[in-house]
């Protein structure tokens, strides 16, 4: 039987951290001693710890400590969605998982390996190596909304293992949220993490997985499953798994229980009344027809800039999958060439990147 661990974490002090991420470890099941292990966070790109965009240092530094301690050899690494020359580099200092990972971090995006997957949408994709070659490999996603797919939460944390232009050549065979949804299984299910242990100690609500509000959770989730972390995470958000693209392809491909009866829970899952949802839900409610096509219509016109914020550094231009973008002063969007995946939006590390206010006003 599938199990969920919720550990009470009220901030992101080393010692409660550490107490719970050795928990963890201890209940998990896994035999250490000897054992090579890949901690990938999630670390979406420049952004620094109390952004609640990335995975926390001290969760990151609190993992390696205590694998170290059980005789692990340890690697802890991620390849951003930004790519361009020392964007890695930059991204580790920035989140502060390079400190906390010290000489351990690791480029995933420094030795891809070509392999075949099984899905209906491509046959082969570039991964990073190390996946395939560690015995263990922990996945440490960070609880938040996402505008494309809902959440993002451990099934989508597995999307950081590709390599190089990977995510935008795989956004752009898939545009339709469904079909992105079923993607990002298949990739998942090339090697399920052997546990995850989700961030939720701060989360985001609302428009993330990097523009959204803060919110005040105080858990660590862990599992020997993700889809049972992701499920997890529905109920707390109040949103129904129905409507999560990945949580319904994760379940008919047996990656995920249909309901968390099927689960063993040890703590109390909290509620967290008021939670607000990503507006571009609209588009996946099943009942709402009418409201979907007209989403779909005129959405993708209304995606805007903040002059102000926005420095031109070029990140949402380089992360989109489609070419939909030109830098003249600051960004221009062709929306006739947008497929509403709301990279740009999610990469911009200023928050710049605007969705027009008729998004928000479909959702209701």
């Amino acid at each position: 039987m599938a199990y969920l661990l919720v550990s009470k974490v009220s901030a992101y002090r080393d010692d409660e951290v550490r107490s719970a991420v050795a928990r963890a470890l201890d209940e998990s099941g896994l035999h250490w001693e000897g054992k090579s292990v890949l901690v990938k966070p999630n670390l979406l790109g420049p952004f620094p710890p109390q952004s609640g965009v990335v995975t926390h240092p001290s969760l990151i530094r609190a993992l390696r400590e205590e694998l170290l301690r059980r005789g692990c050899r340890v690697m802890i690494g991620d390849n951003p969605g930004v790519r361009g020359y020392g964007m890695t580099a930059r991204m580790a200092q920035v989140s502060g998982a390079g400190e906390a990972a010290g000489e351990d971090f690791v480029n995933l995006g420094l030795r891809p390996r070509q392999v075949r997957m099984a899905s209906r949408h491509v046959d082969l994709v570039s991964v990073c190596s190390e996946v395939f070659e560690v015995d263990i490999w922990i996945s440490v996603p960070k609880f938040k909304t996402h505008m494309s797919a809902v959440i993002t939460g451990a099934v989508k944390n597995s999307y950081g293992l590709l390599v190089g232009g990977e995510k935008a050549r795989l956004h752009a065979v898939a545009p339709r949220p469904q079909d992105f949804g079923e993607l990002l299984v298949d990739v998942y299910a090339l090697r399920p993490p052997d546990l995850v242990i989700m961030d939720a100690v701060v989360g985001m609500e609302g428009n993330g997985p990097s523009g959204g509000k803060l919110r005040e959770i105080g858990v660590l989730l862990s599992s020997r499953s993700g889809g049972v972390i992701d499920l997890a995470m529905c109920a707390m958000a109040g949103i129904d798994p129905a409507r999560v693209p990945t949580q319904v392809w994760a379940a008919r491909c047996g990656l995920a229980p249909q309901d968390l009866g099927a689960v063993e829970v040890e703590g109390e899952i909290p509620v967290l009344h008021g939670f607000r949802k990503p507006s571009t839900m609209a588009r996946l409610d099943p009942g709402g027809t009418v409201q979907r096509l007209i989403f779909r219509r005129l959405s993708r016109p209304h995606l805007g800039v903040d002059r102000e914020r926005c420095t031109a550094c070029g990140s949402c231009l380089r992360g989109c999958p489609v070419q939909a973008i030109s830098l003249r002063d600051y960004p221009r969007f062709d929306t006739k060439k947008c497929i509403a995946c709301y990279c740009c939006y999610e990469l911009c590390p200023e928050g710049a990147v605007k969705v027009g206010r008729l998004v928000a006003f479909l959702r209701g």
